[in-house]
């Protein structure tokens, strides 16, 4: 009896333990299916992830680009508002040149329309108008005078390039030749000669 009780309380221990390990055997069999799902699940996430990374990666590189496109188009636009700029001061300096000059012009248009003024008043009373006229003619006359005198120093002028030029050989006295005129002198050869006779 003893015997059986020692091989009952062994089998009951044998019992246990394998009720108990059984237990943990599924325990860790669950564990292990909870594991796998999680690595699966994992293993999809890097998945994703490495997709969205990549995805993100071109989005970047795009991103890059564009960048650097705007940077080039705002470096672009920098350098023409300092064009327009530099520009804009020549304008500025050119208008200031223009407004100065506007205003001596409408002086000097003022101080003309005063003069216009004062001689249509001039040329509207009788008197100034005959006195205008002798004046013109005097005017007229002197510059037919400073012609005449033009036009004979410019004669004298060309006379003493005439005369420095020389008459190249020939003598004339008060228009006539003084030098005797050509003879022709005509020779011929000798065997010429000979067969006439």
């Amino acid at each position: 009896m003893k015997d059986n009780l020692k091989f009952t309380l062994l089998a009951i221990g044998i019992i246990v333990i394998f009720f108990i390990m059984g237990r943990e055997i599924i325990e860790i069999r669950v564990r292990l299916k909870n594991t796998q799902d999680l690595l699966v699940q994992q293993k999809k996430e890097k998945i994703w992830l490495q997709e969205e990374l990549k995805t993100s990666r071109g989005e970047l590189a795009d991103t890059n680009r564009n960048l650097r496109t705007c940077q080039g188009k705002l470096d672009f636009v920098n350098k023409k508002i300092s064009v327009l700029r530099g520009s804009n001061a020549a304008l500025s300096s050119s208008n200031a040149a223009l407004i100065i000059a506007r205003q001596g012009l409408e002086y000097k248009i003022v101080t003309l329309q005063e003069e216009k003024r004062i001689v249509e008043a001039r040329i509207h009373s009788l008197g100034e108008l005959k006195k205008a006229i002798r004046q013109v003619k005097i005017e007229m006359k002197g510059d037919r005078i400073k012609q005449h005198k033009e036009r004979i120093r410019q004669q004298e002028e060309m006379d003493k390039w005439e005369t420095a030029s020389g008459n190249r050989g020939f003598l004339i006295k008060d228009g006539e030749y003084f030098y005797k005129p050509k003879v022709n002198v005509n020779v011929r050869p000798a065997n010429l000669i000979l067969n006439k006779r």
